[in-house]
């Protein structure tokens, strides 16, 4: 540039120009103006895409502050949910020790009533045992077994009388 502006220079200092002279500054003014026009093209060029990829990047931002705002939002409801789960585990573990107090208790009543139930059932059996006089000489047992015996006498008397009806 500093040549262009040396010639230039040089050219305008002569004391006698000529058209041509005139001419030759034109021409290098147009040649250094199409220079920094096509500078100042190339340049625009650059900023166009710096800006293209500026936007893009804005752009990334928003989306990305989008899905931020949306995670907080879902941040907040997922700590709700958690607050609220907390908060029934909490009255889930209060009802079951309460189920578990009321269930020992019922169960220590059911053990009892059961043991209550057994005493009566071995006393029940201890009396029936008694009055049947199981394992004795007069057991009622051992009558059935002898009332058996004679019924069998009687049917083999009869069947015997029968017999002798017959012949």
């Amino acid at each position: 540039m500093s040549s262009i502006n040396g010639s230039i220079s040089a050219i305008l200092n002569k004391p006698n120009k000529t058209t041509d002279d005139l001419q030759q500054v034109i021409d290098e003014w147009h040649q250094n103006l199409l220079r920094n026009e096509e500078h100042l093209l190339q340049f625009a060029n650059q900023l166009e895409q710096k800006q293209q990829s500026l936007n893009q990047t804005t752009n990334s931002i928003i989306q990305t502050q989008n899905l931020l705002a949306n995670l907080e939002k879902n941040l907040q409801q997922f700590q709700l949910s958690v607050q609220t789960l907390a908060k029934y585990n909490d009255e889930l573990e209060t009802s079951v020790e309460q189920l578990n107090a009321d269930n020992r208790s019922i169960t220590y009543e059911l053990m009892d009533s059961v043991d209550t139930h057994l005493n009566e059932l071995d006393q029940t059996m201890k009396q029936i045992n008694n009055a049947l006089q199981i394992n004795t000489d007069h057991s009622i047992l051992k009558t059935t077994d002898e009332l058996q015996t004679c019924f069998h006498d009687v049917h083999n008397l009869q069947e015997t009388i029968k017999q002798i009806k017959i012949e």
